[in-house]
């Protein structure tokens, strides 16, 4: 798969752009806060739905502009495509595929597959756990539909039952019928979640660990465990869906009584964690910022190879800013592993690319694009 053009209308800092990529190496480069990382989040929204800079809709659009539209077309392995995004200030998005809208997110999702990785990714690996699930979530779902569709079915099953657990009171009779319903939903989509969840970590870590040694002479390995409420650090235990379902049933039973005073839903998916290790110590402690870096883009070059894997083709690259702050060798090496791929980079520095001749390069200054 690669993006062959992108034209941008009113978003952010850029009034209006059409721009045209090559097949293998773009690199964006200028000073900071010039407009670089907003072409990058622009074309990732075709791949998440939403800004990756957690940015409302109506913050994508060009100030004293009433709507923003992002059209772009790919080429994949059947035929080509075109797609836009669509945002308004006082009215709902609009998404279309090749002249048809498309009404739910989940059909938007998982037609132009891309890999981001920006600065602040390095959470995956520091940060808190919300942060590892959303990257697991974020990967899955670009090529797993019913995997999204449970993942949007949970949040609102689990927004209901929280609902349900603060006002029980005023529910009566009705409240342990309406909590039975919500839990077994609930359970059936957390089983699902957590077993493809970890099925998925499995299948990544095995090449992340394969990436990370490379990247660092045999130097270091990393290692995983899944962590959930139902299995701990078992990980072989949580690859059957009905048995992860049935021991999220008696979790929802056993804390009925303590969530019902904190108004809360205590177990499930959306608690569930990957433990990192590097070098057998947990690298959310013990690892140097220069090492989670390399964790989190050697995890990152993984979702790409397992995204190839599931569709037959690699998504497309994004990478914010990152390469920058990477050694020689380190850069060497991502870049070697990026070789025929299609990958679109900001930087501040053009000199940080010099080596490479065959690179497609765009000036950016103040939401105004040169190509070189």
């Amino acid at each position: 798969m690669y993006l062959d053009c992108a034209v941008f209308e009113n978003y952010r800092n850029i009034e209006f752009f059409p721009f045209s990529f090559d097949k293998e190496i773009n690199i964006l480069y200028g000073k900071n806060a010039q407009g670089k990382t907003n072409v990058i989040e622009g074309i990732y929204l075709f791949g998440s739905g939403k800004s990756f800079r957690h940015a409302r809709e109506k913050d994508l659009i060009k100030t004293d502009q009433i709507s923003a539209q992002i059209s772009i077309s790919y080429r994949d392995s059947l035929r080509e495509n075109k797609m836009s995004y669509r945002v308004f200030r006082d009215m709902p998005k609009e998404n279309f595929k090749n002249g048809i809208k498309i009404s739910k997110m989940s059909d938007f999702i998982g037609n132009f597959k891309a890999v981001l990785f920006c600065p602040e990714h390095l959470s995956i690996v520091k940060s808190e756990p919300a942060e590892r699930r959303g990257f697991l979530d974020s990967a899955i779902s670009q090529f797993n539909r019913p995997y999204l569709a449970a993942l949007m079915e949970y949040k609102k099953l689990l927004e209901q039952r929280n609902a349900l657990l603060k006002n029980y009171e005023k529910h009566g009779e009705s409240f342990h019928l309406t909590e039975d319903i919500l839990s077994e939903k609930l359970a059936s989509d957390a089983g699902y979640i957590t077993q493809v969840r970890a099925q998925y970590a499995e299948r990544l870590f095995s090449l992340v660990n394969q990436y990370l040694s490379d990247m660092t002479g045999g130097k270091e390995s990393v290692d995983f465990s899944y962590l959930s409420h139902i299995a701990g650090k078992e990980n072989d235990d949580l690859l059957d869906r009905n048995v992860n379902a049935e021991k999220y049933r008696n979790i929802f039973k056993k804390n009925l009584q303590k969530e019902m005073i904190l108004g809360t839903t205590l177990g499930g998916s959306h608690k569930d964690d990957i433990e990192i290790k590097l070098n057998g110590m947990n690298a959310k402690i013990f690892a140097s910022q220069g090492q989670q870096r390399s964790i989190a883009l050697a995890m990152k070059l993984a979702e790409g190879e397992l995204s190839k894997e599931e569709s037959g083709e690699y998504p497309v690259f994004l990478l914010d800013d990152v390469l920058s702050e990477l050694d020689r060798e380190r850069k060497r090496y991502v870049l070697s592993e990026l070789h025929g791929r299609q990958v679109i980079i900001t930087t501040c520095d053009e000199n940080d690319f010099k080596g490479i001749s065959n690179a497609k390069k765009i000036y950016v200054e103040n939401g105004t694009y040169f190509y070189q």
